[in-house]
């Protein structure tokens, strides 16, 4: 990027961001508020119900710029169970 600042919005930003320009505000205007370039409140526009699914789905922590989903629900359950049994087990002996 020459000469510029990069800037990634966390989840929640973007969400504000596309609810400003649902109610009526120019995307150059929108730009300006967030400090980002035009051509990113389009691309997230663009997006848009892809982030409100991520949004509303729960599984993404709102304030990081990155997503992060799992791969393998079905692994990452099984291991977050695992885990809970190992530490109540623990507990017990040591309690």
């Amino acid at each position: 990027m020459a000469g510029g600042k990069l800037t990634i919005l966390p989840l929640i930003r973007k969400i504000e961001l596309i609810e400003a320009v649902e109610s009526g505000k120019k995307q150059k205007i929108v730009a300006e508020e967030f400090q980002i370039p035009a051509n990113s409140v389009s691309t997230i526009m663009k997006r848009k119900d892809h982030y409100r699914e991520q949004f509303y789905s729960g599984q993404v922590d709102v304030n990081k710029q990155r997503a992060r989903l799992a791969n393998h629900d079905d692994v990452e359950a099984e291991l977050l169970r695992w885990l809970l049994r190992l530490l109540k087990n623990f507990v017990g002996k040591n309690g």
